[in-house]
């Protein structure tokens, strides 16, 4: 088993003397490195509308030769126009809030359940990790009392948990990213559904494509 070596000092019983042991430190104690943006990726995997609630699947895949690790929350931005239309309109650096959430706590689909910790998640060489967006598509009154801004916009910057530089985002085929207000975020949990425990993606599309 490779990993490094550890030194350890024995003392004999007999005669004062020391002998030098070399012992291997199995490579499963060392720790995972954090994952990093130059070799992860980010995709738009599917989206579930219903009568004005959005939800995107996201997967986060691996190109490292090595396993990697990732805790929390991707923190998101996006690149658009003001307006549900993006014609004669020059893209620019659109105001989206974001609001970090355990998911499941009304329309929004995935989510780590209440009384599960929010995982640290081993993303091994190719493998896969996933999270959800959730947010709505029609314009609403907010808590101020004003009438939240809806956006469009065909370009997302993701940041990982920790990571000071974004990978770019494209959504589905031709689909766009639509919000009406801020969106809510999920943690980031291993495999591929977004939800901690995990659940088909049958559950949440009918079909998985």
């Amino acid at each position: 088993m490779r990993g490094v070596w550890r030194v350890i000092v024995l003392g004999a019983a007999l005669g004062g003397s020391w002998v030098l042991v070399s012992v291997p430190t199995p490579a499963s104690t060392l720790p995972v490195p954090t994952c990093a943006p130059g070799e992860t990726r980010i995709t738009d995997y599917n989206t579930s509308v219903s009568l004005g609630s959005v939800n995107e699947l996201f997967w986060i895949h691996s190109d490292a030769n090595h396993a990697c690790s990732l805790h929390g929350y991707v923190r998101v931005s996006f690149i658009g126009t003001y307006g549900l239309t993006s014609k004669g309109k020059k893209p620019k650096l659109l105001s989206v809030g974001q609001a970090d959430t355990r998911g499941a706590s009304g329309n929004d689909l995935g989510g780590v359940q209440r009384d599960v910790a929010i995982p640290t998640v081993t993303l091994k060489a190719k493998g896969h990790a996933s999270f959800w967006i959730y947010g709505t598509d029609e314009s609403h009154v907010a808590a101020n009392g004003q009438s939240t801004r809806c956006t469009v916009s065909f370009k997302m910057l993701a940041w990982l948990p920790r990571a000071t530089s974004s990978i770019v985002v494209s959504p589905m085929r031709a689909n766009g990213f639509f919000w009406c207000g801020g969106v809510f975020v999920h943690p980031i949990v291993p495999g591929v559904s977004g939800s901690l425990p995990p659940r088909p993606l049958t559950y949440y599309f009918g079909t998985a494509r």
